[in-house]
């Protein structure tokens, strides 16, 4: 393995540096930090279960943004397995259910975390004898084009 001088090194940061697009050396253009408790949010109530949209706000990096907590009831689900130009996390915390990731199903178990890229079809479902409560994280990238659906024709929800 080749070793770089210092010199070496300053110049090939001062390369790296100089392609940092403008927006990520701006104006922090986020709202201010928080800590927000559920009493403080307004819970999304469904025929499935409730939602509480913890952060809402685009992020300096991140637009659309989306955190927040599903509690679903015993056998249901907020929708059918879907997928979206958005990248997103799904963490379970409590309970147990069923996975699914591009028409494969598993079991999830607290603690479980699934990453679902842009496009990919993903979804979660309480098992019939166990609610189930899953923190989410969903975004994409502000200033930055979406990745092209590899395939228009598929519908959004997995039928």
């Amino acid at each position: 393995m080749k070793r770089l001088g210092f010199g070496a090194l300053a110049l090939t940061l001062a390369g790296c540096n100089a392609a940092i697009p403008e927006i990520m050396t701006g104006a922090n253009e986020a709202g201010p930090s928080a800590i927000v408790s559920e009493t403080a949010v307004a819970a999304d109530t469904a025929d499935w279960g409730t939602f509480y949209p913890y952060f809402t706000e685009d992020t300096h990096v991140l637009s659309p943004v989306l955190v927040g907590v599903a509690k679903i009831d015993a056998g249901q689900q907020i929708h059918p397995s879907h997928r979206h130009a958005d990248e997103e996390y799904l963490m379970v915390t409590k309970g147990r259910g069923t996975w699914s990731l591009n028409g494969e199903e598993r079991p999830a178990v607290e603690g479980d975390i699934l990453f679902a890229r842009a496009w990919d079809y993903h979804g979660i479902r309480a098992a019939d004898d166990s609610a189930l409560e899953f923190v989410v994280f969903k975004y994409s990238g502000r200033h930055i084009e979406a990745p092209n659906d590899p395939d228009p024709s598929l519908p959004e929800e997995r039928p």
